[in-house]
């Protein structure tokens, strides 16, 4: 069976450093053409890209945030879609990352999808998509459903279908990508890239036409269909997945939850099947529907066969453990005295930042934020080291003590870093 799994997308967060900035100058100098847009992005004031050797887009660059709240060396890194069809994609953005003295801090997004023309049970995936949507099927997980066609005056034809929420940690896509490639305008199939994995994977014998022979030597365009992933989690190296659709649906709606990690080692392509496989087990499984009957007891819809992999992340048991989540006011004050310590030399300052540090990274300290008073002090503590790293001269004390009241009087919260 023809399979081409890849990365689709791939942004990371990292920290530039704050002595030598990492703008178009910098790399510049290091012998990268920039290209830069003359304006920047809603949170970002700047935004360029670096070319490769040959002229074509490699990695672009969104640096200096707009926000005073938010860290001031802060950068966003993507990485070219073109380059992202590579085996070594998830390595390229390590290096780059590594060459160029960022400080890694989380991937911000990654897409995973799988091509292929038929399921693995042999299922038409245009015939699977009208049976989902007549109800045959019933999807675990992820309620929230679009749908994109066509309505014609004699049929209505399904060509896409999404699950989750624009919030969601995971967001799933199943789409015609051979229609979605084509533009009738020009008359001819865009992103070459993907139609050559597309050939050595054996989805097509000609990249360019996209045609294949059938069992009568006949070309024909077959119909590629698309399952992505869209890993979207503000966790630093943990997304959760829901487990096996349990989910309250009452008063407590409580899920169940497992988390999987989420950091560059993990995306590398030799270990793609794996994820796609523990992601697709709980985001794209299906049963069939029955009136009346609960989910957990009707029959499954096997769509795949993996045969014996030697790696699996099997959710539910205990082969991958995550940490307690950070509590997010933690990680923006973190970044904020961090920040505050580089930029000083006195040696009490950068003790102080120290103990700081310590006493946030412990344990007391995040037992203790479930207190509104810990909460509130937090809030006071992220606006005052916001102020004071971008050279305001008050007083720490007193400007503390104005925050604090000023939050009281607003009653409002802080927004996170």
């Amino acid at each position: 069976m023809a399979r081409c799994i890849n990365l689709d997308w791939l942004e990371v967060c990292v920290l530039e450093p704050i002595e030598e900035p990492r703008t178009p100058v910098y790399f510049g100098a290091k012998g990268f053409v920039c290209n830069v847009r003359e304006y920047g992005t809603p949170v970002f004031k700047e935004m360029f890209t670096i070319l490769d050797d040959h002229g074509n887009p490699f990695i672009e660059v969104r640096r200096e945030p707009k926000s005073k709240l938010m860290v001031m060396n802060l950068c966003h890194l993507r990485l070219h879609n073109y380059y992202c069809y590579r085996d070594n994609a998830a390595q390229l953005m390590a290096q780059f990352i590594h060459d160029h003295g960022f400080q890694f801090q989380r991937i911000t997004r990654v897409d995973i999808c799988y091509d292929f023309e038929k399921f693995d049970s042999g299922d038409n995936p245009q015939d699977f998509l009208y049976r989902y949507i007549n109800r045959v099927y019933s999807k675990i997980n992820q309620a929230n459903l679009s749908a994109h066609g066509t309505d014609t005056w004699n049929a209505r034809e399904w060509n896409s279908l999404s699950w989750g929420s624009q919030t969601s940690d995971v967001g799933t896509k199943f789409y015609n990508k051979t229609m979605e490639l084509y533009d009738p305008i020009m008359k001819a199939y865009k992103k070459p890239y993907i139609r050559y994995a597309w050939q050595c994977a054996g989805l097509v014998d000609d990249w360019q036409k996209v045609t294949k022979k059938n069992a009568s030597e006949l070309d024909y365009t077959p119909q590629i269909w698309r399952i992505e992933f869209s890993i979207r989690s503000s966790v630093k190296k943990w997304f959760a997945i829901e487990l096996d659709g349990h989910q309250r649906t009452n008063k407590g709606k409580q899920k169940h939850l497992q988390s999987l990690p989420n950091t560059l080692d993990v995306w590398s392509h030799d270990n793609l099947i794996v994820m796609f496989a523990s992601l697709a087990q709980h985001y794209f499984r299906f049963k069939y529907f029955e009136e009346g009957v609960r989910k957990d007891r009707c029959k499954d819809k096997v769509l795949f066969r993996w045969g014996k992999m030697e790696k699996i992340y099997t959710i539910g048991k205990d082969d991958v453990v995550a940490p307690a989540p950070i509590d997010k006011p933690i990680n923006s004050l973190l970044w904020k005295i961090k920040q505050f310590k580089a930029q000083h030399s006195a040696e009490e300052i950068k003790d102080a930042c120290d103990v700081l540090i310590k006493a946030l990274e412990g344990e007391k300290l995040q037992a203790e934020l479930n207190s509104p008073f810990r909460r509130e002090e937090i809030q006071v503590l992220q606006q005052t080291i916001a102020m004071k790293t971008r050279g305001c001269n008050r007083d720490v004390v007193v400007l503390m003590n104005e925050i604090r009241e000023l939050l009281k009087l607003n009653d409002r919260t802080c927004p996170a870093f």
